[in-house]
């Protein structure tokens, strides 16, 4: 059963639909900075996927489920409009299926720092850190930093992961503490994702899935998701593909080169 996915929105409602799908552990938040610069050309709908953000959680990651509730939303907030897509990572990935299956409901696609194939295990060993991380005794994002640092070295990808934490509201059953100040919980349903690992790892589509209309991919020079190699299988799926690489920017280039992204966008949108 597909899942009421949370959203923010910015732009004026009857400017064309926009939707923003985040990646792996990330959440409607990652976007909001890009969202208000597109919002001056479009109705921005940036979302939190299934087990993120403050969406419902779930047992499952399949590509279906997920396409199944993008597609309740599209039907709940967009009605009979298109829509552009942009996806980033596992949000990329999300995008795919969706227009590979609900092409009549794409006007254009674009696809960030991620192609259609599988990938290596990747983040195996950072959710098990996550995972042991005691957050319910926790007293500041400052000590998990600090209980990570061997298991994450890299000081800004664990504050991004941190970020998913969020205070145990004083006086609930969970949080039995007398010090309002002590005790996080996850807002992603962390477990889930972990045992789901395998599944978004997979190439989200299969022989035959096509998208027609325009698709643009977007690469971040310094990231190693995408290979040149990789395009000509990316044509047979989106065979009006365009490819832009931002050469200064990480697997993150909505941040690492916002300004530059956002240009490109509006440009190519």
């Amino acid at each position: 059963m597909p899942l009421a996915l949370n959203s923010i929105q910015f732009g004026e409602k009857s400017a064309p639909k926009l939707i923003l799908l985040h990646g792996l552990m990330g959440s409607s938040r990652n976007w909001l900075m890009v969202a208000k610069a597109l919002s001056t050309k479009f109705n921005v709908h940036v979302l939190d996927l299934r087990n993120h953000g403050q969406s419902p959680w779930s047992e499952t990651m399949d590509w279906s489920d997920l396409s199944a509730d993008l597609k309740g939303y599209c039907d709940r907030v967009c009605k009979d409009q298109s829509i552009y897509l942009l996806g980033h990572s596992l949000g990329g990935k999300c995008a795919m299926h969706f227009a590979t299956h609900f092409p009549e409901q794409v006007e254009k696609l674009v696809v960030v720092d991620i192609v259609a194939k599988p990938y290596p295990p990747h983040f195996k060993k950072e959710f098990e850190a996550l995972l042991s991380l005691p957050v319910a005794s926790l007293e500041s994002r400052q000590e998990g930093l600090a209980l990570l640092e061997e298991a994450i070295p890299d000081r800004l990808f664990r504050e991004s992961l941190l970020a998913n934490l969020r205070r145990i509201p004083f006086g609930l059953d969970s949080n039995p503490n007398p010090n309002p100040n002590l005790g996080f919980v996850w807002q992603p349903n962390i477990a889930v994702l972990y045992a789901h690992l395998e599944t978004i790892r997979t190439n989200p589509l299969n022989t035959g899935d096509t998208f027609s209309n325009q698709t643009l991919l977007i690469k971040g020079g310094q990231s190693n998701f995408i290979e040149l190699s990789d395009l000509p299988n990316m044509e047979v799926y989106f065979p009006k593909l365009d490819f832009v690489c931002l050469e200064p920017a990480g697997h993150n280039p909505h941040i690492d080169s916002k300004e530059e992204f956002v240009r490109i966008l509006l440009n190519w949108l």
